[in-house]
């Protein structure tokens, strides 16, 4: 059992610099998640509508949070199966899809794509996690592509012939899935990954390909072929971000994106892993230190490319009260500085539900929810933010131009109008890309309206 108090400090870590850091968030949250508003409306003649009674509540958020899927119908239990999906459903609005080779194909030629295939632990069947997100419209990501672990057996060793499977693989995950993954890792922890692992003590498969000179020009233009609507990704670990291995502009990370994307490979987007797993508070405290954090955002901002937190795991340690006390605390705390950073576009929770992790991982009880289903003080504070604290709900009536204007979070909203025939209900997105600023001569100049016809 891993000893609590002691991490009960990173609170206190992260607090100390608060006097620095908590106005910036707070700001930089105002600054990067919301925008400023208007809303035109207008009758079927294309005249302004004015004193005209609108109920604005925000529906969701563009901003990402996401978890994986894997766990998606894999209880015996029918109850938790249920209560998985609702609650998925419920905070969710974003999830990793499982596509690893060794569980997705492990009779080659056979992949377990439908409904009826064979039954795999935390790897449930493409097709029924696929359904599942476009009935509960929640956005998918594919991970991962190309990997030097959990690949099957059978993958041939000859490298021209290993680059031959590859591509079938891809091509028919491609074919059926292309347009449903609004994202894909296309490589996945390849930073200190050198000559196949060659005698390493953990249970990795081989994947040869992996010291290619050209492995990751290849992997990417590979990935784009097949992936064309998808943005493409590197994913990378916590340690080779958060950890001491981070320098800056001289960090390995940052220096190999630098290096591939000069030339010209399609990497679209940074893949942070953020999982908090430590048996020291030294490692806890540097990883948890929001100065830190922020300097770290900071510096792989400069690519201008979405960041995603891609694989995230804070701890509740013993699971007892105390140790869910601190997971929620922390969660709060970094979830806001990861908001408030303008290029990161989603957080991923990686384990919703305690004891089914990968390995070793369960030790450390990063669910948010716990073995019976049951709601952990994380996963409602997590809910609260977004539903509550960063949620834009107003009522307001539309001037002499028939225009309302409002600052509200980026997302999706439903209008209640209500007119002399009745009420009419309108959904609308508006987020970063479909809003902006007018400037031209004919049009005006400021903030561009969304006209509305009631």
């Amino acid at each position: 059992m891993i000893e609590i108090r002691k991490y009960a400090d990173v609170i206190k870590v992260f607090d100390e610099e608060s006097f620095y850091t908590q106005g910036r968030i707070e700001r930089d949250i105002e600054n990067n998640r919301k925008g400023g508003f208007v809303l035109a409306f207008r009758d079927k003649d294309g005249k302004a509508v004015s004193d005209l009674k609108v109920k604005i509540r925000q529906k969701g958020h563009e901003f990402r949070i996401g978890c994986s899927s894997f766990l998606l119908d894999e209880f015996d239990e029918e109850y938790k199966n249920k209560a998985y999906r609702e609650k998925f459903a419920a905070l969710f609005n974003y999830a990793v899809v499982p596509l690893y080779w060794d569980t997705l194909e492990p009779t080659k030629g056979k992949p377990r794509f439908g409904y009826d295939s064979e039954k795999v632990w935390r790897r449930p069947a493409v097709d029924r996690v696929v359904d599942f997100c476009r009935e509960n419209g929640i956005g998918m990501k594919g991970h991962c592509l190309m990997y030097h672990s959990f690949n099957p057996d059978w993958i041939p060793e000859n490298h021209r012939e290993l680059k031959m499977a590859v591509d079938k693989r891809l091509r028919e995950i491609g074919e059926r899935y292309g347009n449903d993954f609004l994202d894909v890792d296309v490589i996945n922890e390849l930073y200190s990954k050198y000559r196949n692992l060659y005698g390493y003590p953990w249970k990795i498969r081989n994947f040869p390909i992996t010291d290619d000179k050209d492995h990751v020009e290849w992997c990417f233009s590979e990935a784009k072929k097949y992936f064309p609507f998808s943005t493409l990704h590197w994913n990378e670990g916590c340690y080779e971000v958060f950890g001491e291995s981070y320098v800056g502009e001289k960090s390995f990370y940052y220096m190999m994106l630098e290096k591939y994307l000069s030339k010209g490979v399609p990497i679209e987007a940074i893949g942070m892993q953020f999982h908090a797993f430590a048996d020291n508070a030294k490692y806890a405290s540097m990883i948890y230190n929001p100065t830190r954090a922020i300097d770290i955002f900071d510096t792989y901002s400069r690519f201008d490319l979405p960041i995603h937190l891609s694989e995230v795991s804070i701890p509740s340690y013993n699971n007892n009260e105390e140790g869910e006390y601190i997971q929620k605390e922390m969660c709060e705390r970094m979830m806001s500085l990861w908001f408030s950073r303008r290029n990161v576009e989603a957080v991923v929770w990686w384990n919703l539900v305690d004891g089914t992790a990968y390995g070793d991982e369960n030790q450390f009880h990063a669910g948010l929810l716990r073995n019976d289903l049951s709601e952990k003080p994380a996963y409602t504070a997590i809910k609260d933010l977004f539903t509550k604290r960063w949620h834009t709900e107003l009522t307001q009536s539309s001037d002499s131009d028939g225009r309302i204007r409002f600052c509200g979070f980026y997302g999706d909203y439903e209008l209640e109008i209500h007119t002399d025939n009745g009420i009419i209900r309108k959904d609308i997105s508006l987020c970063r890309d479909n809003t902006g600023y007018l400037h031209s001569k004919n049009d005006g100049f400021g903030l561009r309206p969304r006209f509305i016809t009631v």
